[in-house]
């Protein structure tokens, strides 16, 4: 799931791993974001931490939180989380959905906020049955600033298909965009700058061991990439990405730092990340991936580099660790402060939210066995048009009941709107993408997908949606679902 931090943007504004790549993987690129009116301005919160669970009874022993959310007021905010293993030795255990804060200032310096969650996951063979999760939190907040807050918190985590339903607490830290203002009293947007596709090889280590016990395979990721200039040569990445061959169901989510020098025709650089990964089968210990690259770039157009890297990558407490070679298209918005864009009507974006059901069949699970009928996931998407009707996307989804824990998808596509009257429109999208986890016959991780989806528009700043679709295995053998799917759609605007 491709993890996209998103600034004040104009108009309606919303926070994947990419999550997971998505993220999401997104979750899950460069656009600097002007300043909505200030009526709208309300910013984002990024919240990040790391919770230790107390008595556990499985390997997850504390898992680490990010939080993007959108304040819909000075007090309230809603977005999205995602939660992975960080303690103990169950690496690969992710979790993400919905959430929501609200904060109570006391003083100028001290307040406290309250949280809820609700979403799906697992991994590392620690969950059994659906993966639901829910959080409800208390954290005593200290404002280190006027952008920054420490935070020490108290919550109730419960996993179903789990031995884990109790107290854990934890240390970490908000950042409030949109707090920054320019000369003109309006919020200041973070530039986001560059947005990457990528192809990764990893080559094992010699030695390098599955959780099995078996040698480490190679391993082929697909993965996206959120990039932020933070000076001419230096920029922060979020990224996100899923095994497409090698361990079906392995995933990571990396936040990535990198110094560049530039010449006429190439850039070179520099590049450590750090991170959390697992599933599929690969010893990544407690969670913490490190890895350490160095490559050139090259400017094929105004808008698109081609990436070339190659370097080290390993698990900080576990056997997985080797040399990885890796291949990405970067779609540049902004250039060293100059805004690559046609003309200065905006840029249109939208994002959805909501629940994706699959129809179980024949070839479903990689074992027979389970009896449910039906899988209900969780599925975030951003839409980014590049032209008029005609747009990418990408979705990122984990399951929230079926009894296939750990079962999560993420996927690239494209789509055309087709307007049917002022409220109604149909998109049809094709996606193709990883999947993995849960004991879902994915014949080795890569699938595709067809959908139709009818919008209703129910005020200008959001939609109803409804999508029905089929997905499949690319490589045959495997599952074949009808798909159901059922949320809310934000269309957005952002500005150079």
């Amino acid at each position: 799931m491709l993890v996209i931090c998103l600034p004040v943007i104009r108009g309606e504004s919303v926070a994947h791993y990419v999550s997971k790549v998505l993220a999401v993987a997104a979750l899950a690129g460069g656009l600097t974001f002007g300043a909505p009116p200030r009526a709208q301005a309300q910013g984002f919160d990024i919240e990040t931490g790391v919770e230790a669970i107390s008595s556990p009874n499985t390997l997850i022993r504390g898992l680490q939180r990010l939080y993007v959310g959108r304040r819909v007021s000075d007090r309230l905010s809603f977005g999205q989380g995602i939660y992975t293993a960080a303690l103990g030795d169950a690496g690969g255990a992710f979790f993400w959905g919905f959430e929501g804060v609200a904060r109570v200032p006391l003083s100028d310096r001290i307040g406290l906020s309250f949280s809820g969650f609700l979403g799906g996951g697992g991994g590392a063979g620690q969950i059994n049955g659906d993966g639901l999760m829910l959080r409800a939190s208390a954290a005593l907040d200290y404002r280190l600033s006027r952008a920054w807050d420490l935070q020490l918190t108290a919550s109730w985590i419960r996993i179903t298909g789990a031995p884990i339903d109790g107290p854990a607490l934890g240390l970490g830290v908000r950042y409030r965009l949109g707090d920054t203002r320019d000369a003109a009293g309006e919020p200041r947007g973070l530039e986001f700058d560059a947005l990457s596709f990528y192809a990764s090889q990893i080559t094992a280590a010699s030695g390098a061991r599955m959780r099995s016990g078996a040698a480490q395979t190679p391993i082929t990721l697909l993965g996206a990439r959120a990039i932020y200039d933070i000076n001419p040569r230096t920029r922060l990445s979020f990224s996100a990405a899923g095994a497409g061959r090698g361990a079906q169901g392995y995933m990571q989510i990396m936040a990535e730092a990198r110094r560049q020098y530039s010449t006429r025709l190439l850039t070179f650089f520099v590049e450590g990340g750090a991170g959390f990964g697992g599933g599929g089968d690969v010893d990544t210990g407690a969670g913490l991936i490190l890895s350490a690259v160095a490559g050139v770039s090259m400017q094929m157009t105004p808008r698109y580099d081609v990436e070339l890297s190659f370097g080290a990558i390993g698990a900080a407490n576990g056997s997985f660790r080797g040399t990885a070679l890796s291949l990405g298209l970067v779609r540049a918005f902004n250039r060293q402060g100059r805004p690559v864009q046609a003309d200065g009507t905006g840029q249109r974006w939208a994002f959805s939210a909501g629940f994706s059901a699959q129809q179980v069949g024949a070839n479903y699970f990689m074992a027979p066995g389970n009896l449910a009928n039906l899988v209900v996931m969780q599925e975030s998407s951003i839409d980014y048009f590049v032209g008029r009707r005609f747009y990418v996307t990408g979705t990122a989804q984990t399951t929230m009941a079926g009894g296939v824990a750990g079962y999560a998808i993420g996927s690239l596509g494209a789509g055309y709107e087709f307007p049917l009257s002022d409220r109604w429109s149909l998109s049809l999208e094709g996606h193709i993408g990883v999947a993995g986890g849960g004991g879902v016959n994915t014949a080795g991780g890569f699938v595709g997908a067809l959908r139709a989806e009818l919008d209703y528009q129910v005020a200008p700043s959001w939609r109803l949606s409804l999508g029905v679709g089929q997905m499949r295995t690319l490589r045959g053998g495997g599952m074949q679902p009808a798909t159901l799917t059922f949320g809310i759609k934000i269309p957005f605007t952002t500005h150079l």
